[in-house]
C-alpha cells in the first residue's frame, strides 16, 4: 500500500534516544550536548522581530512562484553586502534550504539517477534523496584536513550521475573550501556534465581568520543554497533560497523549470517575505550573539583539553572547525562511537552524535554543538571526558 521508501525510513528511537527517554522517566538529569536549535539556547534575538511579522501587508496574498521580488532584491542584498553581486532574477526562494535540495533533485535527476555527496556530511541527505527516489554516491574527504580526494571523486562518476553536492562550510566538519578546490570541483562538473549544488549556510559562521570563496561559474551550473535557519538562527520562520549561475542559456532553462516546481507548491509564506528584509537589517546583531556562543564554547573545550580533567592527554583532540557550529572530539580509546555514546548516555547522562551518524567510518569520534549554553556545554563536556578515561582504563 506505500511507497518503497520506507522500507528505508527507520523505525522508533535508536538505542541513545531510548537510553535518553528512560534517564528522564527516571528524574535523571541530562546534559544534551547535541541542541543546534538557537531559538532554545538562550541566544538574545532583537525585540523587533515580532513587529516585523505583524505588518498589515502580510494579510494580502499575492503568490509569486519565485519568491516576493522585494523579497528577491532582500537576499541580493545581503550578498552585495559580503563582496558578490547577485541578479534578483536568478534567485528563487524556498521555505527551506531542505525544500530547495527537494527542487534541485527533481529538476535534476529522474529516479534512480546519482547524486555525490561528501562523507563526512549531515544525515539528512538520505531522508531527502530517498523521498525523491534518488540514490546517493559518497565521495570521500581526507581525515583531519577534510580536503576533497579529487582522484577518488573522479572514479565515482558514472553516466547515471546529475549533480555533484558539497557544502561550504561542511558540516559537521567546519571545513572551508578554498580557491583551488573550487577551481577542482568546477573543472569536474564541466568535464562531466554535472550540476553543483553548494550548500552554505553556515557562511556567516567564520571562526578563523580566512577569506570566503564564492563559486562564480559561466560554464556549469552552480546552484547556492542558503536560508535564514542558520544564517539568522531563524529556524521557525522557514525561508531559504537557490542562486542559479552558470552559463546563460542553461541559467535560463534552469530558472524557467524551478519556477514551475515552486508554482506547484507556493510554499514561502508571506509575512516571512515581506519581514525579510527588516529581518536580515538585524542580521549582524543575531550572527554575533550566536558567534560569541560558539567561541566562548569552542575556548572552553580548549581550555578543558589542557587542564587536568582532560586525563587522556593527546588520546583525546579537538578537531577545531573553520566555521559553523559543530565540534569534532576525536578519542583514542579502545571502543567505537555508537557504543561510547551510549554509555555515555546510560551513566553520564550526556547526548552526543555518534561520528558514524555522519560518516565517519574509524576511531571514536564524537560531534557536539558549540551553540549551547556554556554552562551546560563545559559540564558535559567534562563528563565526556571521564567516561573516555574510564572506559579507557578497562
Amino acid at each position: 500500500m506505500f511507497s518503497d521508501t520506507f522500507a528505508r525510513a527507520p523505525e522508533g528511537p535508536n538505542p541513545q534516544w531510548e537510553a535518553r527517554l528512560a534517564r528522564e522517566a527516571s528524574g535523571l538529569p541530562v546534559l544534551d550536548l547535541t541542541g543546534s536549535n538557537p531559538t532554545t539556547a538562550g541566544i538574545p534575538y532583537p525585540a523587533g522581530i515580532p513587529g516585523l511579522l505583524a505588518q498589515p501587508p502580510v494579510l494580502r496574498y499575492e503568490p509569486s512562484p519565485k519568491g516576493h521580488p522585494e523579497a528577491r532584491q532582500t537576499v541580493a542584498a545581503y550578498y552585495a553586502a559580503r563582496g558578490r553581486l547577485v541578479d534578483p532574477e536568478d534567485l528563487v526562494l524556498t521555505s527551506s534550504t531542505s525544500e530547495a535540495y527537494s527542487f534541485l533533485f527533481k529538476l535534476l535527476c529522474n529516479p534512480g539517477d546519482e547524486i555525490l555527496i561528501p562523507t563526512p556530511a549531515y544525515p539528512l541527505f538520505d531522508s531527502l534523496a530517498d523521498l525523491e527516489h534518488v540514490e546517493l554516491v559518497r565521495y570521500p574527504l581526507k581525515p583531519v584536513t577534510w580536503k576533497t580526494d579529487f582522484p577518488a571523486l573522479r572514479n565515482l562518476v558514472s553516466t547515471r550521475c546529475k549533480a555533484l553536492v558539497l557544502v561550504h562550510p561542511n558540516n559537521p566538519t567546519g571545513h572551508l573550501t578554498d580557491g583551488g578546490e573550487i577551481r577542482e570541483y568546477l573543472e569536474i562538473a564541466a568535464d562531466y556534465g554535472l550540476a553543483l549544488i553548494v550548500d552554505e549556510v553556515f557562511r556567516d559562521y567564520l571562526l578563523v581568520q580566512k577569506p570566503y570563496e564564492y563559486f562564480e561559474s559561466r560554464g556549469p551550473l552552480v546552484f547556492t543554497l542558503n536560508g535564514i535557519s542558520k544564517s539568522l538562527g531563524l529556524p521557525q520562520l522557514k525561508l531559504g533560497w537557490i542562486h542559479v549561475a552558470g552559463g546563460r542559456e542553461a541559467v535560463r532553462m534552469a530558472l524557467g523549470h524551478l519556477e514551475w516546481i515552486a508554482d506547484a507548491f507556493l510554499s514561502v509564506n508571506s509575512p516571512v517575505q515581506i519581514a525579510a528584509s527588516g529581518l536580515l537589517r538585524m542580521g549582524p546583531e543575531i550572527q554575533s550573539a550566536i558567534l560569541g556562543r560558539v567561541r566562548r564554547n569552542l575556548d572552553a573545550a580548549e581550555a578543558l583539553i589542557g587542564s587536568p580533567v582532560n586525563r587522556l592527554g593527546s588520546r583525546l583532540r579537538l578537531l577545531n572547525p573553520e566555521a559553523g557550529w559543530s565540534l569534532i572530539l576525536d578519542l583514542d580509546i579502545p571502543l567505537r562511537d555508537e557504543a561510547f555514546a551510549l554509555g555515555l548516555m546510560e551513566r553520564q547522562g550526556v547526548q552526543t552524535h555518534a561520528g558514524h551518524l555522519f560518516g565517519f567510518e574509524e576511531g571514536c569520534r564524537l560531534v557536539v554543538s558549540l551553540i549551547g549554553r556554556e554552562s551546560e556545554f563545559a559540564a558535559g563536556l567534562r563528563l565526556v571526558f571521564d567516561e573516555a578515561e574510564s572506559i579507557s582504563r578497562v
